[in-house]
């Protein structure tokens, strides 16, 4: 049994916990970094009439397309499941709160 599931607009907390997964479950899941693509911060825009002030850097509030998982047996498939169970489990948190 084995696939590929890719992610998109992943932030970085789910992020770490794609990582941690990832860890437990290090030769029956394929993750690589590498081809994620990030997506740029996206910003409120002004309406001040007055430019804006040029962006810093702000951490924690990018995500990242193009997360690809992969899997070759049924324990690769289980810790996928994991991922998306809780990717899930935060969206429904989040429609509870109204975000």
């Amino acid at each position: 049994m084995n696939g590929n599931l890719v992610l998109n607009g992943i932030t970085d907390p789910q992020l770490v916990k794609i990582l941690e997964v990832k860890i437990r479950h290090e030769n029956n899941l394929n993750f690589n970094p590498q081809q994620m693509q990030i997506n740029p911060i996206q910003t409120q825009p002004q309406h001040s009439g007055r430019p804006a002030p040029p962006q810093q850097q702000q951490f924690g509030n990018q995500t990242y397309n193009n997360v690809v998982l992969g899997w070759s047996s049924e324990n690769g498939l289980e810790a996928v499941q994991e991922i998306v169970h809780y990717l899930l489990k935060r969206e429904d948190i989040a429609k509870a709160v109204g975000q």
